[in-house]
């Protein structure tokens, strides 16, 4: 079976939105019209160029080069929060997690350490890391091209949060030991020169569609000769689920917003910044972060709070963002514990950190005011 029709199969959250539009079909109305095509677009551009960069193993390549210099494990564990952090802004929290749980993983074995907090810690740094760029997440994308954001817009508005979630990052090293470290063994894996340097160049094309600095249709045809040229097969492990999902999503809350009560109940909720804000953080604990950005966003003209409430909001419940998902399944098959004490040290932390950022986004949302 293709990958990506596995991904499909075992996507509960496109399972869930898939009822929902056949409920919204029977008793709704639903126009293709309410689908986002420049949004859709984005997505797929991003999607497909992310799954050469996994094919190519740079940033694992980059990651182990760098790891490889620390002398401490306390370093160590910095490092890899850093570029789990970095490195979800640049090719989403997803890749992130899925390069470097395993990275870190071999890592803990080798000198000694419990993997379970930094593991944890890891995953909420790649949700705070990738809401920073408008194409660090699926619903930064969104966001960005519904309420017309350029790339100083969006910075404006990101960075006084991505500031404060490295500050976080930084002061979280210290919740481990700092103890000597032996010469770190990792296998650093080969890279193509020739491929590298072609998706480099293909990607500053690909970044600068998703910048609204070039159009959108240059950034996806960008995308589909690089594995045209690169490695064809790349097509069809594409997670072509999330593009299926905001289709979807665009669907039904096109149809929720020609509901009057619906309408009524969701300006209600949004009237205020405060207001949009939190039911941005709380409506991703229940249905997670993606789908809540693109149905406020129906409702609100208050885009700061929706982004601070989805972003923030993606900390929390293990269904808050589909990366804390991910980062459980990680975890389960690196490690072949299938128990629930890891999902549930993962709520508690983010949780915790839930409650801090909940402060600090009620504090961006004042000092903005």
């Amino acid at each position: 079976m293709p990958v990506f029709i596995s991904k499909i199969i075992n996507d509960r959250t496109l399972w869930i939105t898939s009822f929902l539009l056949v409920l919204m079909l029977v008793f709704g109305s639903v126009k293709i019209q309410d689908i986002d095509f420049q949004t859709i677009s984005a997505l797929l551009s991003l999607m497909i160029l992310i799954g050469l960069f996994e094919k190519e193993d740079l940033l694992k390549y980059i990651a182990i080069i760098i790891i490889k210099k620390c002398q401490t494990t306390r370093q160590v564990q910095l490092t890899v929060f850093l570029l789990v952090f970095f490195g979800a802004m640049l090719l989403t929290n997803d890749v992130a997690i899925l390069t470097f749980i395993p990275i870190f993983i071999v890592i803990a074995q080798k000198i000694n350490i419990k993997p379970v907090l930094p593991i944890i810690l890891l995953t909420i740094f790649a949700n705070l890391g990738s809401s920073i760029t408008p194409f660090g997440n699926p619903q930064n994308i969104f966001l960005a091209n519904y309420y017309h954001l350029n790339a100083g817009a969006f910075f404006k508005m990101s960075l006084p949060l991505g500031i404060i979630s490295l500050i976080s990052l930084l002061l979280s090293s210290y919740l481990f030991k700092s103890e000597p470290l032996d010469d770190l063994t990792l296998t650093i894996p080969n890279i193509r020169i020739k491929q590298t340097i072609l998706l480099l160049i293909g990607s500053v094309i690909v970044l600068a569609g998703l910048l609204h600095l070039v159009p959108i249709s240059i950034s996806l045809l960008t995308s589909i000769i690089l594995t045209i040229v690169i490695d064809y097969k790349n097509f069809v492990t594409v997670d072509y689920g999330i593009i299926i999902l905001f289709m979807e999503l665009f669907l039904i809350v096109g149809g929720l917003s020609r509901v009057p009560i619906i309408v009524s109940l969701f300006k209600k909720l949004t009237m205020t910044e405060i207001g949009a804000f939190t039911s941005g953080v709380g409506l991703s604990q229940v249905i997670s972060n993606v789908p809540a950005a693109v149905l406020l966003s129906a409702f609100t003209d208050h885009m700061y709070a929706v982004y601070l409430g989805v972003s923030i909001g993606g900390l929390g419940t293990i269904i808050a963002s589909l990366a804390n998902l991910l980062a459980w399944r990680q975890y389960q098959q690196q490690t072949d514990h299938q128990s629930l004490a890891f999902p549930l040290k993962l709520m508690v932390v983010n949780l915790c950190f839930l409650v801090i950022f909940v402060l600090v986004g009620v504090g961006l949302l004042m000092i903005g005011d």
